[in-house]
């Protein structure tokens, strides 16, 4: 049975048993900062767990997932992923254990037609309520079903004793027994035994209990049911294949790296970990995550790191991983048809990203070897482990690699120590994106939407409303039953405006939308909002009217990007305020001076055209099929608002726009940057701010323009200056004064530069003749003093040298000196006391040159 088909099977078998089928969720989870990846097919049903917007009792997805926790058993054993997709049926606070154990025997053995002798289960050593179940219910023989403790069979693991605290209970697992010839053969083999008969299949998690801070385990008002079976597991099973990598969606893409080896002995450990990894990065990419030195970006970057010295060990010639994107995109696109419009553009991303990483082992290999040649003598050291960590952990090289680069210098690596340095690193990042105490957290958002209240949003048709107050969270957060006001979502910020009620006025500085609520967030400028009090509503239409241009000026550059760069362009992230549009994107090299211009053209070509801007609501599948353009990794209802600029643009939005383009007045882009591999950011600006910046730029230009001639007649003056300068040379060293055997010029030459003072020092000892000479040269401009001292060789060997004048001179200037014997400059910030610093000067060289 071909994993596609089990998928569906599933999802329509739960279907017949009144579930809503849901579909995936983005691998980014959506407003949950808990989580760096979904990590579960419970992830996007946390609310209704919580018994908040519960719009159905009953649901089933397949759900994309992606946990790291185990990355070094991916490749080695039969079933570890960083990438899988988990089936899931959930129910909130309608069936329970009864049922769920039902179906799911019910689908395994009848939709399936796996064999019952085959199956065995697993409860938690006190539910006697699901052992039960399975006994008399089932049928199931009672040596057949296992009592497993907290830590096997219980959600999450320990609870009961270590927490954490929140919503919990008991599991029962579901194991498929591959028959005595496959384990250690031993009577009494159970799924108890690790010797690799038994594959777990399935886990039903009975969430019963509410832990208390003192660890008591307080049953739940409304009991819910959260299940998973990982696809790829089961189709291994359905396929008679011992692990998941020889399935149908995974053989493609092992076949591919092996064919593409140059090694003797191919280690299937490393392909299969690299099958695995390029699985994981296509979908993430296609999720909106870029490679980058930070959380979602690095572990992708960390991924592709892996795929690249694998294939290094493997014997393939660099870069590679890349050109697996195909092959997973083919095995996925039944049931991901997103990926083959984002093909081409992932694997760019990839290749890029290998090919600089392939630079980096260039210079970090010979870092190794040194590191490691200069710890020869702490073999099996700490100082060994943590310098491994640190080329494992920074440049992403596996243990191995470092392992063997260190048995070359005799050298054996800690690997109890470098675990422990690994474990810190995880709790680090588990402190950074996992739940720490609380299963649930109860954050600002979580709060807002316990209250259970719905804003209806009048923002489309009304600038002002009366509307009736329904909470107040705080000084300045008022939450009301109808409003004009957009609540910041879809990269587009919040109105600005007032509320008025009889007993006080507050100034809406921002508005939040909270699930089905609108939060308005202000500064009280009278008196105090109260709950239940009717209100007068109004939306600041200046700021509204700047944020709308710059939002429909969005969707034309989008359009304009893939028209002028190509169909690759898709978004990755956007803002739009009052003040300016910000759009990313994804493409791999900077925009030329020729791409931005043609882009800015389209653009305002648009806008000059006044198109007509629509904004209707239709069903997903309709604006799916006239092509309406989705943001990746966005989840959408069954009805959508779909905004479309005939022969532009056309959208999936919920955000405000103009009715015409030739609202939005002139459209300039401002800069254009990156913000990650392979992602690419435009801000840009409209109306009476495009045209401000234009005047900005041009009044730059001018002054700029202004500047550079004033400059250049500056220069030529000078130029002047010093060919008369020049002229008087002769007079220069006619006037020496004689120190001995040798002549010293000294003379201050006002309004001349540096170089000038340079070039005339060379002409003088050019004009001595080979005489011995010195030279000291000055200016000022009335703020500041600049000077020069130059000796000829034999001078500059002698008593003195042109550094020690130079300093002693910028002493009585308040100044400071310094260079070469030969040659010396510096300055000072009295000019006042330039002449009387010269004549001591000169007083000193004729008594060291006498």
């Amino acid at each position: 049975m071909k994993t596609d088909d089990i998928r569906r099977a599933y999802l329509e078998f739960f279907r017949s048993k009144g579930h809503e089928v849901v579909a995936s969720d983005s691998l980014v989870p959506k407003d949950d900062p808990t989580l760096l990846f979904t990590g579960a097919g419970m992830n996007q049903f946390k609310e209704r767990f919580l018994g908040r917007n519960v719009t159905y009792k009953r649901a089933a997805s397949s759900q994309k997932c992606l946990r790291t926790g185990d990355l070094e058993n991916v490749g080695r054993t039969a079933g570890h992923h960083t990438f899988f997709e988990m089936l899931g049926n959930f129910s909130f606070g309608d069936y329970f254990k009864k049922e769920a154990i039902g179906w799911a025997w019910e689908f395994l053995t009848q939709s399936l037609k796996l064999k019952p002798q085959n199956l065995w289960a697993s409860v938690y050593q006190d539910d006697e309520e699901a052992f039960g179940i399975w006994k008399d219910v089932i049928k199931l023989p009672a040596y057949k079903i296992i009592r497993f403790g907290a830590k096997e069979n219980f959600w999450p693991s320990e609870a009961p004793a270590k927490g954490p605290n929140g919503p919990c209970g008991p599991c029962s697992e579901i194991f498929y027994d591959w028959g005595e010839k496959f384990g250690c053969g031993k009577p009494g083999c159970t799924p108890a035994c690790e010797c690799g008969r038994f594959s777990e299949v399935w886990n039903l998690v009975f969430t019963q209990f509410d832990r208390q801070p003192d660890g008591a385990l307080k049953p739940l008002p409304s009991k819910n049911i959260d299940t998973g079976m990982g696809l790829e597991r089961i189709a291994a099973v359905m396929q008679g294949v011992r692990t998941n990598f020889e399935i149908d969606i995974f053989r493609p893409v092992v076949e591919e790296i092996k064919k593409a080896s140059k090694s003797r002995r191919i280690n299937m450990s490393r392909v299969n970990a690299i099958a695995d990894h390029i699985r994981a990065v296509t979908f993430t990419i296609c999720d909106g995550v870029m490679p980058s030195n930070e959380e979602r970006g690095y572990v992708i970057r960390k991924l592709i790191r892996r795929c690249a010295i694998y294939a290094r060990e493997l014997d393939i010639k660099p870069p590679f991983a890349y050109k697996l994107v195909s092959a997973v995109v083919e095995a996925m696109k039944p049931q991901y048809p997103a990926l083959v419009e984002r093909r081409d553009d992932i694997a760019q991303v990839v290749k890029r990203e290998e090919e600089s990483f392939l630079f980096v082992l260039q210079t970090q290999i010979p870092k190794v070897e040194e590191a490691f040649k200069e710890l020869a003598h702490a073999k099996g050291g700490a100082d060994l482990a943590a310098a491994a960590f640190d080329f494992y952990d920074t440049y992403g090289m596996p243990y191995e690699m470092l392992e063997e680069m260190a048995e070359k210098y005799g050298l054996k690596i800690d690997r109890t120590a470098f675990e422990t340095l690994l474990e810190k690193q995880r709790e680090l990042s588990r402190a950074k994106t996992k739940i720490k105490s609380e299963i649930f957290t109860e954050t600002f958002a979580k709060k807002v939407e316990a209250l259970g209240l719905k804003t209806e949003f009048l923002g489309y048709e009304n600038s002002h409303a009366e509307a009736k107050v329904v909470a107040v969270l705080g000084a300045g957060e008022v939450i009301l039953d109808r409003t004009p006001f957009y609540g910041e979502s879809g990269g587009q910020v919040g109105d600005w405006g007032e509320i008025e009620t009889a007993s006080g006025r507050m100034e809406v500085e921002d508005a939040k939308r909270i699930g089905d609520t609108i939060v308005h967030i202000g500064r009280m400028e009278r008196g105090a909002i109260k709950t239940g009090e009717k209100a007068k509503v109004r939306i600041d239409d200046t700021v509204r009217k700047k944020i709308m241009r710059n939002h429909t000026a969005t969707h034309l550059l989008q359009a304009a990007l893939r028209k002028v760069l190509g169909d690759h362009v898709h978004q990755t992230g956007s803002l739009v305020d009052q003040d300016h549009l910000r759009f990313d994107f994804t493409h791999m090299k900077k925009m030329d001076e020729r791409e931005i211009g043609r882009v800015e053209e389209l653009v305002n070509d648009a806008i000059k055209k006044a198109i007509p801007v629509t904004k209707e609501i239709k069903s997903i599948k309709e604006a799916q099929a006239e092509g309406a353009t989705a943001l990746f990794g966005e989840k959408y209802g069954d009805t959508v608002r779909v905004v479309s600029v005939s022969g532009v643009s056309n959208e999936l939005c919920g955000g405000t726009h103009v009715d015409n383009t030739g609202e939005i007045g002139l459209f300039k882009i401002i800069r254009e940057s990156s913000t990650a591999s392979g992602v690419r950011r435009i801000e840009a600006v409209t109306g009476a701010a495009a045209e401000e910046w234009m005047e900005k730029q041009e009044e730059r230009a001018a002054a700029q323009e202004k500047s550079e001639a004033a400059k250049e007649e500056a220069k030529k003056a000078m130029a002047l200056r010093l060919k008369e300068e020049l002229a008087k040379v002769d007079s220069f060293v006619a006037n020496a004064r004689a120190a001995g055997s040798a002549r010293v010029v000294v003379e201050k030459i006002d309004g001349v530069t540096m170089d000038v003072l340079r070039t005339l020092s060379d002409a003088i000892k050019a004009k001595a003749g080979g005489a011995r000479t010195a030279v000291v040269l000055a200016t000022d401009d009335g703020a500041k003093v600049s000077f020069i001292v130059a000796l000829t060789e034999d001078l500059s060997k002698g008593k003195i040298g042109a550094n020690e004048i130079a300093k002693a001179l910028a002493a009585q200037v308040s100044g400071s000196g310094g260079g070469r014997p030969d040659f010396a400059q510096g300055g000072g910030k009295e000019p006042a006391k330039l002449e009387s610093a010269l004549k001591s000067v000169l007083n000193t060289l004729k008594e060291k040159l006498s």
